[in-house]
C-alpha cells in the first residue's frame, strides 16, 4: 500500500467548540469500550463531529462495520486508509511534534490509540486501571499529535 496524501478537508469549527467538547466528554465519560460502538477511533471523530459546526463524521465510512478487534482491523483496510496512523492521516494530515499538541487536538499513543487533547492530559477511551471508560494520559507519552483542519477562527459558523 502507498502512502495517502495528506487531506485537504476543511472542516467548519464551532464558534463554542470547547463547550460542545466539554459536554461531549461529560456524556461519554462511563461509556464501557467496545469495538464499533465506542472504540478509540468512533471516540476521536465524535469528539471532531461534537466540536464541528456542521456535524461531520470523519468515521461515516466504517461505523457500524464491525464489532471485533480483528473487524476494526478489517474495517480500517477496507473502509478506510489501511491503518489507524494512515486513517487519521487522511482525517486530519500530517502529524506534528507532540510538544505543540493543544485542547482539541487528536494524539496518539504508539499507533494503536487516538484520543483526544485536552492540554497537558489527553482523554483515551478504553479498558485500563481496572474500569472502562475515558482514562487522562500525559500529553507527552503521546507519538503523534495532530490539529484538526478546521476553518481559520473567526471564519466557522454555528
Amino acid at each position: 500500500m502507498t502512502d495517502i496524501e495528506e487531506t485537504t478537508l476543511s472542516i467548519a469549527r464551532a464558534t463554542d467548540w470547547e463547550n460542545r467538547l466539554a459536554t461531549y466528554l461529560d456524556r461519554v465519560a462511563d461509556e464501557p469500550f467496545g469495538w464499533g460502538t465506542n472504540d478509540c477511533a468512533l471516540f476521536v471523530a465524535g469528539a471532531i463531529k461534537a466540536m464541528s459546526a456542521d456535524g461531520v463524521d470523519l468515521a461515516a465510512a466504517v461505523r457500524g462495520t464491525y464489532q471485533t478487534k480483528t473487524g476494526a482491523a478489517l474495517a480500517l483496510r477496507d473502509h478506510a486508509a489501511g491503518t489507524l496512523l494512515r486513517t487519521v492521516r487522511a482525517w486530519v494530515g500530517a502529524d506534528k511534534p507532540v510538544s505543540l499538541a493543544k485542547r482539541g487536538d487528536v494524539v496518539m499513543l504508539g499507533r494503536t490509540a487516538i484520543g483526544i487533547c485536552v492540554g497537558q492530559y489527553s482523554w483515551f477511551v478504553g479498558e485500563e486501571f481496572g474500569r472502562a471508560g475515558l482514562h487522562l494520559i500525559p500529553t507527552s507519552q503521546c507519538r503523534y499529535a495532530f490539529s484538526v483542519p478546521f476553518d481559520v477562527e473567526g471564519a466557522a459558523h454555528g
